[in-house]
């Protein structure tokens, strides 16, 4: 029940200050995964932490599905028919090296974790897009 009440607080707090986190580097991504680990580490009423890892991966792959339909729901297709070399170069090998180099972060920081949880870690972490969280 607590950790619902977190995450009630942390969306509501999240819709209140989205606008001008939009302007800096934090995206919503990263502060929902720092705010998880914080409460992981000092909410004392989580004493089954290993039953409920399969729960929180099946958490992190919807709300992976969740941010890239919602990305790629907001992509303008006349821009990238305008510019239909970068979207390949993008996705071809710049989103792959750096979910790449996040799952190795990832499980250098979390060595419990299979190199699938990492990958979807660090898919999860990564941008969709260019200038994701940043104003242009």
């Amino acid at each position: 029940m607590t950790l619902l009440v977190v995450f009630i607080t942390l969306v509501f707090l999240h819709s209140l200050v989205s606008a001008r986190l939009e302007r800096t580097v934090i995206t919503a991504p990263i502060l929902f995964t720092a705010a998880g680990l914080t409460t992981a580490l000092f909410l004392p009423e989580m004493p089954d932490r290993q039953r409920n890892l399969g729960l929180f991966l099946q958490l992190a792959e919807v709300g992976l599905v969740l941010l890239l339909f919602t990305d790629a729901s907001r992509t303008e297709l006349r821009r990238l028919r305008h510019m239909r070399s970068l979207p390949v170069r993008l996705l071809s090998s710049g989103m792959l090296l750096t979910i790449l180099l996040g799952a190795v972060a990832a499980k250098a920081v979390f060595p419990g974790l299979t190199l699938w949880e990492a990958g979807i870690l660090a898919a999860i972490l990564a941008p969709p897009m260019p200038g994701s969280g940043r104003s242009s």
